[in-house]
């Protein structure tokens, strides 16, 4: 009898830590959940540094490119290119310690690049999107590169035949991105973040743009105000696409570039997304530039 309830006992605390001990693996999110198996239309802005003894003072580029990146909702994998390589982030380089509920992080274990992408949910708490994401990806450098940020935009394009022809709408937006500082690149990388306004004139086809960005020294924290961007562009309806450029000159001559590249996302336009770069020089002299991405949704 004694040594029935002890087995009993035993059996009970084993059941008891079986149920009360969490499962030895998450699950893995799926950051897309509205994407199918293809490929996507998409914007790249990417941002690639030199070692400034090869480059010399010019040695930050920042740069808009159409690109397509590949979804397979099977594996849960992306690929990317680079210009020269695929590169794949799949579900099981998933990063959970670096993941949130406003990002997924993953690793390519094949070259070390890494991916950060944005969450499409209604319950992100950076920006909840359903047809447009973006993501940060960020290879390995190989001298004389010391830093290559690329900041890929893409989702569900609107076909050409829902883009309004008539009418007008606003869309608000954040940006994410990465700023560079010209010359010796040590303490000198920034990161870019801020708001604006797209506001589509569908019968004229022409976008008018107001933007803030600001960036964050990663090393000191100190930030650099660029205030209160202003300028505009054109809509293309055939291509669901759109780009806006702001020009500005300040009174020692600083001249500060602005420009995007983006299309419309969502059956109906609802969501806006593209790439940017950002730019400032003095003269023939390149003070610094920056490139990032930038998504949002009709107000």
């Amino acid at each position: 009898m004694h040594l029935r309830a002890e087995s009993l006992l035993r059996a009970a605390s084993t059941l008891s830590f079986m149920l009360a001990a969490p499962p030895a693996f998450a699950a893995t999110p799926n950051p897309t959940p509205n994407l199918k198996t293809g490929d996507y239309q998409a914007q790249w802005g990417a941002l690639t540094v030199g070692n400034p003894t090869v480059y010399g003072r010019n040695n930050v580029a920042a740069n808009i490119h159409p690109t397509t990146v590949h979804y397979d909702a099977t594996s849960g994998t992306y690929v990317v290119n680079d210009g020269q390589q695929n590169i794949s982030f799949a579900r099981t380089e998933y990063v959970a310690a670096k993941s949130s509920a406003a990002y997924t992080y993953y690793r390519d274990t094949a070259t070390g690049a890494t991916l950060k992408l944005l969450n499409q949910s209604p319950t992100n708490p950076v920006i909840a999107l359903t047809y447009v994401t973006y993501g940060k990806w960020t290879p390995v450098p190989h001298a004389p590169v010391v830093l290559n940020d690329n900041y890929v935009v893409f989702g569900s394009i609107t076909p050409a035949s829902a883009v309004p022809r008539s009418g007008s709408a606003s869309y608000n937006f954040m940006l994410d991105g990465t700023w560079q500082q010209a010359g010796s690149p040590s303490g000198k990388t920034y990161n870019m973040a801020g708001s604006g306004r797209l506001t589509a004139n569908f019968t004229g086809a022409t976008m008018g743009l107001t933007v803030t960005p600001v960036a964050t020294n990663l090393t000191n924290g100190s930030t650099i105000q660029f205030g209160t961007l202003t300028g505009g562009g054109f809509i293309d309806a055939s291509t669901s696409s759109w780009n806006a450029t702001s020009r500005s000159r300040a009174a020692d001559g600083t001249k500060t570039l602005f420009s995007a590249n983006g299309n419309f996302f969502g059956p109906q336009a609802q969501e806006i997304g593209g790439a940017f770069t950002l730019s400032r020089t003095l003269g023939t002299q390149e003070i610094g530039a920056g490139a990032g991405a930038i998504v949002g949704k009709k107000n």
